[in-house]
């Protein structure tokens, strides 16, 4: 579920978001009124639920108590919802717990004030630090750091620093972004950025400080402190699970058709308010999008690329091919990156659509 409200757009954001309104109970009537019409069908299991923004904070926990009385089914395991520091107080973080929460997701990005004020972020390192020890004082039992590396005038000292503060707090789970510029926001249109062999040393940092940790580096950008804490709901994008989107912008999946809606808030409510799904393109996937969608995904992450299900779709790939490159190494039929190979996760997955063969 996809929440457009933000208390401030950051330099380098290109989500559809748009600065909170003063009354978000519209959007809220909208949010539950399309999550309705497309489950009111068919006796749905839903195994994960995130909150994404956008800041989903920002609207009220009362909507999210009713809205996930809503969702929940005996299936229901996790329950993420995304948060930005000095935002919240230590009642509304009860209230999201109240409300079902089991997971949060804080996105701190730097421990840096300068990175912070490069990002566009309005909170402070010290914010940052207050809001994670609020977090697990509440009762949160499995928090998520988020952080952006590759930023202009960064090293990896700076970087260095930023892990560290991040362990101290031993989150449950952290995702480490290298910062991706887009056309059309402050940062992009600058080109604003840390060089790539600058990059690709943070990339190295961040996992050998995070796994000497303790920490289980299972996609490109996430670590997991154990097992269990790895995002089952980010895990399904990347097996390709189906899921259902809600809100302006966001994206379904049904297995052989993405949808997404229109991103224009104002034609979101009304198409909700005549009755409509707000679905602005949809496309129906042939067997060879699917099998790029098996490699572009699954070179990211330590499931790697399913050769048997390659070959479900009508596609082989010769793993001696991909194994000869070093950076990736054959499990039964599982094609799986090492650490260099989901760095280089995009140039695998050109390399094997390029010799991918008719069955």
């Amino acid at each position: 579920m996809h929440a457009p409200f933000c208390v401030k757009k950051c330099s380098y954001c290109a989500f559809s978001s748009v600065e909170k309104p003063v009354d978000t109970s519209g959007m809220c009537t909208a949010l539950s009124a399309e999550f309705t019409r497309r489950t009111q069908q068919g006796n749905l299991e839903f195994q994960t639920f995130y909150a994404g923004g956008g800041t989903p904070t920002l609207l009220p926990p009362e909507f999210w108590m009713r809205l996930i009385g809503l969702v929940r089914t005996p299936s229901l395991k996790e329950l993420t919802i995304e948060t930005n520091p000095a935002v919240l107080d230590a009642i509304d973080y009860s209230s999201l717990l109240l409300a079902g929460f089991n997971r949060i997701s804080v996105g701190v990005q730097s421990f840096d004030d300068r990175n912070l004020k490069v990002l566009g972020r309005r909170h402070s390192a010290a914010e940052a630090m207050e809001s994670l020890k609020l977090i697990s004082r509440t009762g949160f039992r499995n928090i998520s750091i988020d952080l952006i590396y590759g930023l202009p005038g960064q090293t990896p000292e700076g970087q260095k620093s930023d892990i560290e503060n991040t362990l101290r707090f031993k989150p449950q789970h952290i995702s480490a972004y290298d910062l991706t510029l887009e056309s059309g926001t402050p940062m992009g249109d600058r080109g604003e950025k840390a060089t790539e062999n600058q990059c690709a040393d943070m990339y190295y940092q961040m996992h050998e400080m995070l796994t000497a940790s303790g920490y289980i580096h299972y996609e490109v950008s996430s670590y997991a402190l154990e097992e269990q804490y790895r995002s089952l709901h980010n895990s399904s994008y990347w097996n390709r699970t189906p899921y259902i989107g809600i809100g302006p912008s966001a994206h379904s999946f049904t297995g052989n058709e993405r949808s997404w809606n229109t991103s224009s808030i104002l034609d979101y409510e009304s198409a909700i308010l005549h009755g409509k799904i707000p679905v602005e393109t949809s496309e129906h996937l042939t067997d060879e999008n699917a099998a790029h969608e098996i490699l572009a995904l699954g070179f990211r992450n330590t499931n790697g690329v399913n050769l048997t299900l390659l070959e479900q779709f009508g596609y082989r790939l010769n793993p001696s091919e991909m194994i000869d490159t070093g950076l990736v190494t054959l499990k039964d039929s599982l094609l799986i990156p090492t650490t260099k190979g989901m760095l280089f996760a995009d140039n695998l997955a050109l390399t094997a659509a390029d010799v991918l063969e008719r069955v």
